[in-house]
């Protein structure tokens, strides 16, 4: 019984390696076939007039430098509160030199990156990059 387990399962590693094989390589023709989603463009969405994004922003930076105190200095949630204010200010500054409402929060990123030019430029995940900037869009669209 045991000579005939064994002589069982000498194929029975490679045939599960195969099937394995076998899926992974259906499964990646099946990623790659689909076509990536894009991001809408700036100009699908209704944006905000320039006045009244720089408003916006302007409340949403006084709100967030008044919770400052209140938060743990070096805590991750310092860290998000002083990168949003970061970029927000970013953005009026990109508004006031003449950008569209949408150019500026593309403009911007590098300042949210950086934690307002503080900290080198790979400090921020591109994750909470996308995050932030899909936060903006939402505020600075009808």
């Amino acid at each position: 019984m045991k000579k005939m387990y064994q002589n069982g399962c000498r194929w029975l590693l490679p045939f599960r390696f195969a099937v394995m094989f076998a899926t992974c390589m259906v499964m990646t023709g099946q990623s790659l076939a689909q076509s990536p989603q894009t991001e809408p463009q700036a100009q699908a969405y209704a944006w905000k007039s320039s006045s009244e994004a720089i408003s916006l922003l302007k409340s949403q930076v006084e709100m967030l430098l008044q919770q400052i105190p209140g938060i743990t200095e070096g805590t991750p949630l310092y860290d998000n509160t002083i990168r949003r204010i970061a970029y927000f200010k970013a953005i009026i500054q990109e508004i006031d030199r003449g950008a569209t409402v949408a150019q500026s929060l593309e403009l911007s990123l590098p300042a949210a990156a950086t934690l307002g030019f503080s900290k080198e430029a790979t400090y921020t995940s591109k994750i909470v990059l996308r995050a932030l900037r899909e936060e903006a869009r939402v505020t600075l669209t009808n």
